[in-house]
């Protein structure tokens, strides 16, 4: 396979992957209903620095590490899953009860510090996506390629990646309910967390 048919193989691959509902999509649209532009743009950039971590990792072919080791993987998936769960119980906490009329940012928000920071533990908190990586490498036989077609593989990965995030956070900024202070705003918080606690715990303990 050439290079070209092999970067097109990626790209329609990878499109399939980044449309597809996951623990990212989640978590950036709740993050794009509930908080203000600067916390979506933080997950944003902090789920596309996952992508272009892991694309990287199985560009490089870490998969053999976790083989290896997969102590390593378990201490990934272990790590990543309790401090995506923690965020989500203090998110939970937060909005069961409704803030003092003195507090101007409703406790539905997400400061972008944790917004980046929960985007990047749910982004690389789960080995398994180096292990799809590299199988999709190992599919369109990207690894088979220079090494420089191998960094435009994944260019077009976090390129493509960037393109969605940024058509999903504007079509969510436009919704009327979109950053609505009180009940449906806290509402939105708290099933956000909700889905943090549980995604983070079936990240932590499933093997």
């Amino acid at each position: 396979m050439n290079p070209a048919d092999t970067l097109l193989a990626l790209a329609g691959l990878w499109l399939i992957a980044v449309i597809t509902p996951g623990p990212n999509m989640i978590l950036f649209m709740a993050v794009g209903l509930s908080s203000p532009a600067s916390s979506v743009v933080a997950t944003a950039a902090a789920i596309l620095l996952g992508t272009l971590c892991w694309g990287l990792a199985g560009l490089f072919g870490l998969f053999w590490l976790f083989e290896l080791f997969p102590a390593a993987a378990a201490a990934v998936k272990v790590a990543g899953g309790l401090y995506l769960a923690w965020m989500g119980l203090g998110l939970i906490r937060r909005n069961v009860a409704p803030p003092p009329e003195t507090v101007r940012e409703p406790a539905a928000m997400l400061t972008p510090r944790r917004a980046f920071l929960t985007g990047l533990a749910t982004a690389l908190g789960n080995p398994k996506s180096l292990v799809f990586v590299s199988s999709l490498f190992a599919v369109t036989r990207l690894a088979e390629q220079p090494l420089a077609i191998g960094f435009a593989g994944v260019a077009i990965m976090v390129a493509m990646s960037t393109l969605y995030y940024v058509t999903l956070g504007i079509a969510l900024r436009t919704l009327p309910f979109a950053r609505r202070p009180g009940a449906a705003g806290r509402l939105l918080a708290i099933g956000t967390g909700v889905v943090m606690m549980a995604y983070g715990g079936k990240m932590a303990w499933e093997r």
